[in-house]
């Protein structure tokens, strides 16, 4: 009888799927750092630190009247919703300052708390064109900021890209209120609640709602991000172009934030600027590092529309989207 050779006994397959995944994590991992690199030098050849410090220093001059302002939209909402929304707003605004900025900034929570118990008619107004002059300020400079991230000339008038600004500072406002309304009542202004009730859901909504209630908050604050990243360059983006930089601000934000806080809490009792100035140093770093994780953002958004640009030249030999 011819005799068998027993064929080599093949690796245990288990050993190449991790061989696999171990190759392809070293290579995200690769591409990752090459992005954060590409990225990173691109926002110091476009001078986004300096420009952060410029979009800060105007929305720090516009955060009390715009605290000001939301109140006012917010007592309007009471109207709507027939509850206490504008005080119970503006208890989670110091709250959520207070959680962020710690005692050291003591002295401008307590001025915020002034600020919303002198709340007057005509001071509302006055607010509301302080407001308007700060933020477009502020958002002037995100809007250079952008178009230099994307290399484009702006070839709007400069009324016009004040114009734009004011839009995008009311739009955040509204933006923030609305969310504002949506922590201290829930959905739909509160009609979520009486839904749920109508159909014998009361209890399952709410401790479905105290679940979602951040998601759906940051949910929010990533559509507007994208909205302002897809209007304020001098430029069409599609809106899928604008989400990995809306997802990288909100993320950078929440970090920034926590971040911030864990070092006033530990180290800002040692630190002699702080000690020194207070609550303003506090409230405008704090500002910076939100306005610089909003322009790096851009500058993401502008990296990947480039990468995606140079590999369509590469394939096809014609320039890439139309900006």
């Amino acid at each position: 009888m011819p005799s068998t050779t027993a064929a080599p006994a093949a690796g245990p397959p288990s050993r190449s799927r991790r061989a696999r995944w171990r190759a392809r994590t070293a290579s995200r991992t690769r591409a990752g750092w090459a992005l954060a690199r590409e990225v990173a030098g691109a926002a110091l050849a476009d001078r986004l630190p300096g420009l952060a410090a410029e979009t800060a220093f105007f929305a720090v001059l516009g955060i009390f009247p715009a605290l000001l302002l939301g109140t006012g939209l917010l007592g309007v909402l009471d109207l709507v919703v027939g509850a206490d929304l504008a005080a119970a707003a503006q208890r989670e605004v110091v709250s959520a300052l207070d959680a962020v900025l710690t005692e050291q900034a003591g002295p401008v929570i307590d001025s915020v708390r002034a600020l919303f118990a002198t709340s007057r008619g005509g001071l509302l107004t006055a607010a509301a064109v302080g407001a308007l002059v700060t933020v477009s300020g502020a958002f002037a400079t995100v809007i250079g900021a952008l178009n230099l991230a994307y290399d484009v000339e702006e070839r709007r008038s400069w009324l016009r890209r004040r114009l734009l600004g004011s839009a995008l500072g009311v739009g955040t406002l509204v933006a923030g209120v609305l969310a504002l309304a949506a922590l201290v009542v829930g959905p739909l202004l509160g009609a979520g609640s009486a839904v749920a009730d109508a159909v014998g859901l009361g209890p399952a909504f709410a401790v479905t709602w105290d679940v979602l209630r951040g998601p759906v908050v940051a949910l929010l604050l990533l559509a507007w991000t994208a909205t302002m990243y897809r209007l304020a360059p001098n430029r069409r983006s599609r809106w899928r172009d604008t989400v990995p930089g809306a997802l990288l601000a909100t993320a950078w934000w929440a970090a920034a934030s926590a971040g911030f806080h864990g070092y006033l809490a530990v180290a800002a009792g040692a630190n002699p600027v702080i000690g020194a100035f207070g609550g303003g140093v506090i409230v405008m770093i704090w500002v910076y590092l939100l306005s610089l994780g909003l322009l790096l953002g851009g500058e993401l958004n502008a990296v990947l529309v480039s990468r995606a640009r140079r590999g369509t030249h590469g394939e096809r030999g014609s320039g890439g989207p139309a900006r």
